[in-house]
């Protein structure tokens, strides 16, 4: 830390201590109070959900053709499976397959079948339905798997049922085909159902299948235990326990600013008057603006008294001059044309700008101030102890240039 921050800090310590310390020993005490009700709270006993048991249950739709009809694209006695479309003159007939899946480690009653459904619509909303079961087989599946097959003769369903159907509605509506799967399963802890669907585009050559289609559920037992020391289990104070890590934290932030309350409150003691402090902060802060020098006599310039030595540097920045220390007068001053702006130091203008004894001048009367070497080893003392070597006395050789005093 530089010199001149470390005696920044010294003279906001001094300045504000009064409105610092209160604030960080409230502060602190929020800490505390944080972190012992953190503390508390994590020591008390915690509700958790934890799943005891669980069950899947997947079904599956998929559809598979034999080639059994005049073409050249595939080969007779062909098994096409889960095609996007199929021919009708090479495969009339489809085969729909539902598959179950269930956990291997238990018996699940299964009841699976599978639904023809055809439908009218209009502007969709339907205003007509009709369904057909396919197939239909209940069991108890205990090796993990279940299988419902049903053969769907498209091209009598064209022919015959889907033609009425088209024919009676004509242009009112949009006549629908839709196959579906559903499976109803149930245990001792567990039921549910499942179900996949894929809609049945007929056209001329050809009919549409969207497989193969899937539904899981999963059946979950929880229960309620009781974590002591917290969510984590591990206790309050384990470090891999989050609110532990907070809470700790807390408590090094309340004793951080108890500290910085006391150092606060221990450097104002040790400035002890502060209006001293702080005319001799403000001499070393604007030191590069003060030049030592002889101030003229008053009768030649209209002499403007100025309350702070900060306020005359002010003025001599806007008018781009100096400051001039006359060492002889403990004045401060800046002359302007015929004005001559003036700080004079009120209780200890036996020293100079860093706190020593000035050198013996004569005064305008003809008379010599004098200073005992006593006074002055006295005052070079309490300079030590104000800034604690922060700053290096200037040279005390009152023809210096301006530069040796900054």
């Amino acid at each position: 830390m530089t010199d001149g921050l470390t005696l920044r800090l010294k003279y906001l310590c001094g300045r504000y201590w009064r409105l610092l310390v209160p604030v960080l020993v409230l502060l602190s005490a929020i800490a505390f109070a944080g972190a012992a009700a953190g503390v508390t709270s994590d020591a008390q006993p915690q509700q958790t959900t934890v799943e005891t048991d669980s069950m899947t249950v997947e079904t599956t739709l998929s559809t598979e053709a034999t080639v059994t009809g005049n073409t050249t694209l595939y080969e007779q006695n062909d098994t096409l499976t889960n095609l996007p479309v199929y021919l009708r003159s090479a495969t009339p007939e489809v085969r729909l397959i539902a598959v179950t899946t269930t956990p291997p480690d238990r018996t699940v009653s299964v009841t699976q079948q599978i639904v023809l459904r055809l439908s009218a619509t209009r502007n969709g909303e339907v205003f007509w339905r009709d369904s057909r079961v396919l197939a239909a087989d209940s069991t108890n599946v205990t090796n993990g798997s279940t299988q419902t097959t049903a053969t769907l003769d498209v091209q009598q369903l064209a022919r015959e049922r889907l033609a009425e159907v088209r024919a009676e509605t004509g242009n009112v509506g949009t006549v629908r085909v839709e196959v579906e799967t559903i499976a109803v399963y149930q245990t001792d802890a567990y039921s549910g159902r499942t179900s996949a669907a894929t809609p049945v585009r007929v056209t001329e050559r050809a009919y549409e299948l969207e497989t193969p289609q899937r539904d899981q559920q999963t059946n979950v037992t929880t229960e309620q235990q009781t974590a002591a020391g917290g969510a984590g289990g591990a206790g309050p104070l384990s470090v891999s326990n989050g609110p532990a890590l907070r809470d700790l934290g807390a408590g090094l932030g309340g004793f951080v600013a108890l500290g910085l309350a006391a150092l606060v409150w221990l450097t104002s003691r040790r400035i002890g008057d502060f209006d001293t402090f702080r005319q001799r902060y403000e001499r070393v802060r604007y030191a590069e603006w003060i030049s030592r020098g002889s101030v003229p006599a008053t009768g030649r310039h209209a002499r403007v008294p100025v309350e702070t030595l900060v306020d005359l540097v002010d003025i001599a920045i806007d008018s781009e001059k100096r400051v001039i220390y006359d060492v002889s007068k403990g004045v401060y001053a800046v002359v302007d044309e015929n004005l001559m702006y003036e700080f004079r130091e009120n209780n200890d203008g036996d020293m100079n700008e860093f706190g020593f004894v000035p050198i013996t001048e004569p005064t305008e009367s003809g008379s010599t101030e004098k200073t005992s070497s006593d006074d002055g080893a006295e005052t070079a003392a309490a300079a030590d102890s104000w800034f604690d070597a922060d700053t290096e006395p200037p040279d005390h050789d009152s023809d210096a240039s301006p530069d040796d005093g900054s």
